[in-house]
């Protein structure tokens, strides 16, 4: 999957739909690995002055039919993820 020309990573709200990848974790092999989401909720969270996502992640790949298993939903700055596709 592309990531958007003008996307990438950084500071800012993302519509709920919008499709990301969290390139941030390490298998046994110390290699990094992606996973692939859909922003369920996004917020400024006044505490740390930055936004905060709900992710519904789904491995290794973003789903193209109907899921066999639930998603996990975990908690990400927004600074972490990167936007493949927008929710439009």
């Amino acid at each position: 999957m592309t990531v958007l020309a003008d996307a990438g990573k950084g500071d800012r709200y993302l519509d709920p739909g919008t499709c990301v990848r969290l390139d941030s974790l390490v298998n046994d092999d110390d290699q990094a690995t992606s996973e692939f989401g859909v922003v369920v909720h996004c917020w400024l969270e006044a505490g740390i002055g930055m936004f905060d996502c709900y992710v519904a992640f789904f491995g290794g790949e973003l789903p193209v039919a109907e899921l066999a298993e639930a998603p996990y939903v975990l908690r990400y700055g927004a600074t972490s993820l990167t936007v493949l596709r927008d929710a439009s």
